[in-house]
């Protein structure tokens, strides 16, 4: 650890280009990847190199592994290189017994980094600097240290923001999705369930994308589910919230098995919105929660609320699917080729909708759901 002082007050980074006296927006805060290219030489170059030039031994930014500065008001700081050990609070998605082997596919996000207990006081600004494999993460906050005016006390859990980074950089190919590509997976009726292994995902996730034939995908993913139906089932009796509706879920499942696929959509699909129904009312027992809009946004933000919205559990995108496909509008003069809550509920489904694929959304739907609640209502977080 060295202890250095800065020649100048960091501010952040321009948003805009303007000329002298012009006013420009400045980001204070925030982090990006090395994988976004430019923008990460252009935030990390100047800053990082400037503080290691005020270092008394000369290091190279390519012996940099791991780089955290904490900035004092009078600007002195301490600087960490090389010299934290990198531990991570993960959700997993499967048990895991202490000694096992955990790899990316085991996981649905970081959510927290803690670097040898280093701490990150509210008045203090900061720096962090992490290497996942080939990328980096690059964070900074700078607003405690503005000005006396200006400043902005850190008001959040440092940690939980450098596992988010590092979530983004695990990640990268999925959460880099554009608004465009998040649409077209949407409309397809499809999603990418947090039941559904990283690969499986990746996959279906490219299968949209590029307009690839899903029959065989959908195929596997179906499969696989019946393949752990009896142990799905049982998963689902431990959660409280679904336990009431396991016998009808049940019915649904054999349904679903033999090949009836009209019987197991009519029986599970109206059920789903109990669900979501029930878990908002919990959350907010003196409402009724009658509108789909309510039911789709909470079941999101809840879980985020216990989390973020990086993770495999897509918790913002699947509100925004839930609600513009499960929730999805029919047109009453046409019979509508897909199935939703609301098409199935008018009658407005044909028999061609009333498929293999659409059965099983329906259960990974209600899949999701139990992930979703089981993890809100049973993980307490400090939240610093």
């Amino acid at each position: 650890m060295y202890h250095i002082k800065l020649d100048e007050i960091l501010a952040g980074y321009s948003l805009s280009t303007s000329q002298g006296s012009e006013l420009v927006s400045v980001q204070y805060r925030g982090f990006v990847l090395q994988s976004e290219g430019r923008e990460f030489i252009r935030k990390t170059e100047g800053v990082v190199n400037r503080i290691l030039s005020k270092l008394p031994v000369s290091i190279s930014p390519n012996d940099v592994k791991t780089l955290v500065v904490i900035i004092n008001q009078n600007l002195e700081a301490d600087v960490y290189i090389n010299e934290c050990d990198v531990m991570a609070c993960a959700v997993v998605s499967k048990s895991v017994k202490k000694g096992d082997p955990v790899t990316k596919s085991d996981l649905y996000h970081i959510h927290s980094v803690n670097l040898s207990d280093i701490k990150f006081p509210n008045d203090c600004s900061y720096i962090v600097l992490l290497t996942n494999g080939w990328d980096r993460v690059f964070y900074y906050d700078f607003g405690p240290t503005i000005g006396s005016d200006d400043r902005k006390l850190i008001d959040y859990d440092v940690n939980r923001v450098l596992g988010l980074g590092l979530s983004a950089s695990l990640f990268f190919e999925m959460f880099d999705l554009s608004s465009e590509e998040w649409e077209k997976i949407i409309n397809t009726g499809w999603f990418p369930f947090s039941s559904l292994t990283y690969k499986q995902q990746e996959n279906l996730i490219n299968h949209i994308k590029y307009d690839w034939d899903m029959s065989a995908i959908i195929e596997g993913i179906n499969d696989t589910f019946i393949g752990g139906k009896d142990e799905w089932l049982a998963t689902l009796n431990t959660n409280e919230a679904l336990r009431k509706h396991l016998n009808l879920v049940s019915k649904a499942l054999t349904h679903h098995v033999n090949g009836d696929y009209e019987s197991a959509i009519h029986m599970l699909y109206p059920r789903l919105e109990a669900l979501l129904r029930e878990d908002f009312i919990s959350k907010n027992p003196s409402m009724k929660g009658r509108k789909q809009q309510v039911l789709a946004n909470h079941i999101g933000t809840n879980i985020t609320g216990h989390s973020h919205q990086l993770s495999r559990y897509f918790p913002e995108k699947f509100s925004e699917y839930v609600l513009k496909s499960y929730f999805k509008d029919f047109d009453p003069d046409v019979e509508s080729d897909f199935v939703s809550r609301n098409s199935l509920s008018h009658g407005s489904v044909g028999e061609s909708a009333l498929t293999l694929s659409s059965s099983i959304v329906g259960f990974l739907i209600l899949d999701q759901i139990h992930r979703y609640t089981h993890f809100s209502n049973n993980v307490t977080l400090d939240r610093g």
